[in-house]
């Protein structure tokens, strides 16, 4: 099957031109295109990876590859930029990468800011898809609790004219068992006026302590066996940092580097503070319009310069034009290296068609949007309203509208990850995520009875993040759909509210915080990722205030069960309690209502040598394994 051919039939199964089209008009922009262009899912190279895939004409246009980055390739001609649309630029968070919630900043943080270590594939959850980073081997496990790492010697942080204006003492530093001490330290003081900000504290308060062997190398003793420990020192935002760029007054935290008093007029501003060890350094940020990292000359993973692999000089993402009209004509022009779709995939299937020689990355994404509930509020302390508004969403509407019909309905886990997601079989045959005639029936009868049964209770009024644009335009029809399924008579008030404002007070306990919001979530990697955090008994991210032992049980379980496929089982029995498979009144069930997630689809020009894509953003350092070919047919043309 040739790979026009692929995506042809792809696309038209799911839908007909006709609906494609009809859905296409009701969406705006949205983070599907973060995905393919470049800033989020596949990052740089356009599309994601999810469970297995191939690539090749007769494969699935799977994107994801193991790569490692200190492999060296062959000579060629060396530089270049890197070129795409992407929301890289539109940062709407702090940007202290461990108080870094929104995918966007994190992905041009990773690209600055080293891990331990690092992932080379999300496909397979095991440890031969994390590879060493900073460490410069595998930690050394004696016991079940203990992790001993050694770090690679002569790391050194990023030497500019501007880390030597402002951190004299940090520029061209070498890096020090010091440095990774401190970056999880500070994450787990509970005593820090910023605690609520380290959304990752669950992670590393599995920590009982953390010991300095010697200047590079570091023994860490966990509380208790914790199977996830190896993958939180390869997560996507465990970044290691120096201590002097943090602002350490008041407290042992540290301000908010953005923080107008934290640094006024006398100290650096926020982004001069990004001196990291990456690939990459921090050149700049113009909010909304584009971002710039430079290539560090410095970084340890370059491999043998002998070599003359043709390293790329850089990487641009313009936050500006975000519409298919624009990427199509950008990308036609060669002015961009990848491109993907906003509303309508129809022109990536014409444009492979009448292009053959284009490659493709078709994967699906790991963000996905929901709804999160105050279950310890009314009406949503009630387990028949949580169950009835579960049942009465019509996921397929989200899909079609939404997603232009090319999007995945998800449960707990997405759809992404597939190991760890329940099998899209069970999934689709559970009440909520039935499409066929007779059971979407079921579920709206069942919502309405439910619904009644609870003393129809009025429904407060729902936020609708106001960011990607497709959110507050789905709005309405999603408060017509649930108002006729329920029988609600009076209309539900809602308003469009900012991403940013919804996401800090989901962390914060906002009292102010409607009972109900709806937008976007990250995607995460591992099975903890996506369930402990939120769920856990005063986990650093359950707004929903759940504390339910049944599920506290699984949750730690999951923890401490080191055979994959026993802990695969409870992850599954995790998203079956929440899903209200179990047992439909426990506190848990139905605290977060999910939808859907993109399903990717991104299209680059052949000169673009080793692209992979991941499900999500925060893996911009693999730009470093990218270079431009200008010796492939495909180059000419491009403008320099």
């Amino acid at each position: 099957m040739s790979e026009s051919t692929y995506w042809t039939k792809f696309w038209r199964r799911r839908l007909s031109r006709r609906r494609l089209l009809a859905g296409a008009a009701l969406t705006g922009t949205g983070l599907a295109t973060a995905a393919v262009v470049g800033c989020g899912g596949g990052d740089e190279n356009g599309g994601t990876p999810g469970g297995p895939t191939t690539t090749g004409p007769a494969g699935t246009g799977g994107a994801e590859k193991v790569i490692d980055a200190r492999r060296p390739f062959e000579p060629g001609v060396a530089g270049g930029t890197l070129r795409y649309l992407g929301y890289d630029a539109v940062v709407l968070d702090r940007y202290d990468p461990h108080q870094t919630q929104f995918g966007p900043m994190y992905a041009n943080q990773s690209a600055v800011f080293s891990k331990l270590y690092m992932y080379k594939s999300h496909e397979e959850p095991t440890w031969e898809n994390i590879a060493p980073d900073l460490a410069e081997s595998q930690p050394e496990t004696p016991d079940e609790l203990t992790y001993i790492v050694k770090l690679r010697k002569g790391v050194k942080f990023h030497d500019t004219d501007k880390s030597r204006e402002n951190f004299p003492s940090l520029a061209g530093r070498e890096l020090t068992a010091d440095d990774v001490i401190f970056s999880y330290q500070r994450q787990t003081d509970k005593e820090s006026y910023q605690r609520a900000y380290y959304y990752r504290s669950s992670q590393y308060g599995t920590i009982e302590k953390m010991e300095k062997v010697d200047s590079h190398t570091i023994r860490f003793t966990t509380k208790e066996p914790t199977v996830p420990f190896r993958h939180f020192m390869a997560d996507t935002n465990a970044m290691i940092i120096p201590q002097e760029i943090v602002d350490m007054e008041p407290g042992p935290d540290g301000r908010p580097w953005d923080s107008v008093d934290a640094y006024g007029s006398r100290k650096p501003p926020p982004g001069d503070r990004m001196i990291g060890t990456g690939p990459f350094m921090w050149d700049k940020l113009t909010f909304g319009i584009e971002f710039k990292a430079a290539r560090n000359p410095q970084w340890f993973g370059w491999g043998n310069p002998e070599l003359g692999r043709p390293y790329l000089d850089a990487y641009k993402a313009t936050g500006q034009g975000l519409n298919d009209v624009t990427i199509q004509s950008l990308f036609e022009r060669k002015e961009i290296d990848v491109a993907g779709f906003i509303d309508n995939p129809q022109w990536l299937v014409d444009f492979k068609d009448n292009h053959p020689e284009v490659a493709y990355l078709r994967v699906p994404i790991s963000g996905w949007v929901n709804t999160r509930l105050k279950t310890y509020a009314a009406p949503f302390d009630d387990w028949r309203v949580r169950r009835a508004l579960f049942l009465a969403i019509d996921r397929q509407q989200v899909v079609d509208v939404i997603g232009s019909g090319s999007w995945l309905k998800v449960g707990p886990v997405g759809a992404a990850i597939k190991f760890w997601a329940l099998p899209e079989a069970e999934l689709a045959a559970l009440p909520g995520y039935r499409t066929d005639a007779a059971g979407r029936e079921q579920d709206k009868q069942d919502a309405r009875q439910l619904y009644e049964a609870a003393g129809k209770p009025a429904l407060p009024q729902i936020w609708f993040a106001d960011v990607p644009d497709y959110i507050k335009r789905f709005a309405p029809s999603y408060i017509k759909g649930v108002s006729e399924i329920l029988g609600i008579e009076d209309d539900i008030k809602y308003q469009t509210v900012p991403y940013s404002r919804i996401a800090e007070g989901l962390i914060k306990d906002d009292p102010d915080l409607a009972a109900m919001t709806w937008g976007f979530d990250n995607g995460w990697i591992d099975l903890d990722d996506w369930v402990y955090p939120y769920f856990h008994t005063g986990g650093p991210k359950n707004s929903f205030k759940v504390s339910d032992p049944v599920l506290d049980k699984l949750l730690d379980d999951q923890r401490r069960e080191f055979d994959i496929e026993r802990r695969r089982q409870l992850g599954y029995q995790i998203q079956r309690h929440l899903l209200g498979v179990t047992n439909p009144e426990a506190p848990a069930a139905h605290a977060r209502v999910d939808y859907a997630a993109p399903g990717g689809g991104g299209i680059a020009w052949p000169y673009l040598q080793n692209r992979v894509g991941f499900p999500w953003f925060g893996n911009s350092y693999w730009n470093s394994n990218l270079w431009i070919d200008k010796s492939d047919d495909s180059y000419r043309g491009r403008p320099g």
